[in-house]
């Protein structure tokens, strides 16, 4: 009874202040200039268990080969939807849910003072399904955000007559966007000895809403308020695909390594442009005064780029994992109706390991997963002619859950810690975020012929 207790004990006191930290940061509201660009700022989907190592994927693939095609799989296992070739090593069932709460600083150059704001999101829903164990042939099906956009920012300033250059007024200008985009998907891998490949298809859609809404500060004259405003709708079919290669270096030891691509993709898109004059109401909401110009349903294209990435993780059984990736997306391909943003290609390193210190041992802090890593390269963000760097630091932990006795179901908490920064001290805008990750993974064992009835 005591064992019980000591393992019950550290994960309900982690539930608890996890969600704790998430109601009280969930009520802020995101505010993030940078999402103004491209279709928003990127929402990391990776698995929360790879988080704490800086995020690799391409070469991370769950599996124990000790349990390659007994019925049981005394573990969960964490998918990474990243590489889908890591699909034909699915032994288990497993349903895969993460949250993530983010703490973001936001700082002007030339200024003390800081914009702070928390909230919180679902990072992925998935679930995967081995199809056939003895084939090497699993399935998964998931949704989850790829990107955000929400900012709001209000600014004062002089209007000029441009013919005389004469001062007019003082304005109140307010910049406001709101969107981003998901995907929803279904993939497939398939194992062939050591040599895995897979891919992903879905539907990936989204929206981008922003307004410049200018007002004139003037007690003498009356001037109409001037909204200006874009609305886009796109929606298209995905793929994306990956291989993975395992060498066994030892009894104990392995390498992998992967490599992913999705290509260049086109999706139909759909634009509202809206140019008026409008008021405010009594509850602060707005309602227009006159049309200047409008138009609705004007279809487009949107063009979202390739993006490519080779890695591997060298792990030892029971032990620890090491491994290491480079991505590269070409967003200078980037296109919403034929035009430009301002977005340049970019890539992006990770470098990451886990140590279990002693995973069959008696003391449960000795059977924890213990993580971290860092990543670093460029934005995909390009604001006056600005290169901005990000990188970030990482940890991260694996908690095991005790299976009930004679149940199938395996049961793994993981927390992930990161820090990362985009932009410095030289450039206008310097945005720091802290994020909390919590992963559940949920494994039982399915589709299994009973030996008696």
């Amino acid at each position: 009874m005591r064992s019980v207790s000591v393992i019950k004990r550290p994960i309900s006191q982690l539930f608890f202040t996890v969600l704790l930290l998430s109601g009280l940061m969930a009520g802020a509201q995101e505010n993030s200039p940078y999402s103004r660009y491209g279709w928003g700022n990127l929402v990391p989907g990776t698995p929360v268990a790879t988080r704490g190592m800086g995020g690799i994927t391409t070469g991370f693939v769950d599996y124990d080969p000790r349990f390659d095609l007994k019925l049981r799989y005394p573990k969960p296992q964490t998918l990474n939807t990243f590489n889908p070739a890591s699909y034909g090593k699915l032994r288990i069932t497993s349903f895969d849910l993460g949250f993530q709460v983010d703490n973001q600083s936001l700082r002007q150059q030339n200024r003390t003072d800081k914009y702070k704001a928390s909230f919180a999101n679902i990072s992925y829903i998935q679930l995967g399904i081995p199809l056939s164990r003895k084939n090497n042939f699993g399935m998964v099906l998931g949704l989850r955000p790829v990107s955000r956009i929400n900012y709001k920012i209000t600014s004062s300033g002089r209007e000029f007559n441009p013919e005389t250059g004469n001062p007019i007024d003082s304005t109140l200008t307010l910049n406001e966007g709101t969107g981003g985009s998901y995907q929803a998907f279904a993939g497939l891998g398939k194992g062939f000895g050591n040599f895995s490949i897979g891919a992903n298809v879905g539907y990936h859609f989204g929206t981008k809403d922003i307004s410049t809404r200018k007002s004139f500060l003037n007690d003498s004259v009356l001037y109409r308020k001037g909204n200006y405003q874009t609305k886009i709708n796109f929606g298209g079919v995905f793929l994306n695909g990956g291989v993975q290669y395992i060498a066994k270096l030892d009894k104990k030891t392995r390498l992998v390594l992967g490599a992913t691509a999705t290509l260049k993709q086109d999706f139909n898109a759909t634009r509202d442009i809206t140019n008026e004059t409008f008021e405010y109401d009594g509850s602060g909401g707005t309602f227009s005064t006159d049309s200047v110009y409008k138009e609705a349903d004007v279809a487009g294209k949107v063009s979202f780029p390739a993006t490519y990435s080779v890695g591997f993780t060298l792990d030892r059984q029971d032990k620890w994992m090491i491994g290491a990736e480079y991505t590269t997306t070409a967003w200078d391909d980037f296109r919403i109706y034929g035009e430009k943003d301002s977005v340049v290609s970019n890539n992006m390193i990770r470098i990451g390991g886990q140590l279990t210190p002693n995973p069959f041992g008696a003391n449960y802090w000795g059977r924890v997963t213990y993580r971290a890593g860092f990543n670093f390269g460029t934005d995909y963000i390009k604001v006056r002619d600005e290169d901005l760097n990000q990188y970030a630091v990482t940890a991260g932990f694996g908690f095991p859950v005790r299976p009930n006795r004679f149940s199938e179901q395996y049961t793994n908490l993981n927390l992930a810690l990161e820090y990362g920064r985009r932009g410095n001290t030289s450039t206008y805008l310097q945005e720091n975020t802290f994020r909390i990750s919590l992963g559940f993974t949920l494994s039982d064992l399915w589709f299994v012929k009973r030996k008696y009835d």
